[in-house]
């Protein structure tokens, strides 16, 4: 087991073999809190997500992935829409979208429940540098709450428009599905 040491934190890093062994653990019949103690992590809930991983994607669900993936807001607005409408876990949603980590989801939708819609748009890090500062566009109060207002209400006709494409198709299959098992028998 790898352990890095950062300002009072000890973070392990497990490799795919390491967590194949754990799995194998759970197998034998351990539970997933014991072979958390075995393995020293503090956590059962990763060793819940590394057999979930195994369940659904085999060792390829192990892996380590070295890229961090930068998600649009439209994705994790359309992540936590598909978690909402079929009441799943953050593990099952991460497994149904393949992100690596179900406690991102968990993130997405604290950040949605605190900062609103805005909050999932927003990207991270630092802006980029540019050679050339650009001259700042000067708009007044009022055209700048205006132009403010114009993006929200724009943002959230697309999440409405796509809502409601969703029930139409949705209902398009039930009618599609009563035509196909016929007409019901109603005495």
């Amino acid at each position: 087991w790898t352990k890095i040491q950062l300002e009072g934190f000890t973070m392990v890093k497990f490799t795919v073999k390491q967590k194949l062994q754990a799995l194998n653990l759970l197998k034998e019949g351990y539970s997933s809190r014991s072979v958390a103690q075995m393995i020293g992590t503090g956590s059962h809930q990763l060793i819940d997500t590394w057999a979930a991983q195994y369940q659904h994607f085999g060792v390829k669900g192990l892996e380590i992935r070295h890229i961090s993936q930068n998600y649009r807001g439209q994705f994790k607005l359309q992540v936590l829409n598909w978690r909402k409408e079929h009441d799943e876990t953050y593990q099952n949603t991460a497994i149904h979208f393949k992100i690596a980590t179900p406690s991102l989801i968990c993130t997405w939708q604290k950040r949605f429940e605190e900062g609103g819609l805005d909050a999932l748009f927003t990207k991270r890090g630092r802006p980029p540098m540019n050679k050339l500062p650009k001259k700042p566009v000067k708009y007044t109060s009022s055209e700048l709450s205006e132009l403010e207002r114009l993006r929200l209400e724009n943002r959230q006709l697309h999440i409405e428009n796509d809502y409601l494409k969703k029930v139409e198709a949705l209902a398009r299959r039930k009618d599609a599905q009563r035509k196909k098992n016929g007409p019901s028998s109603k005495s």
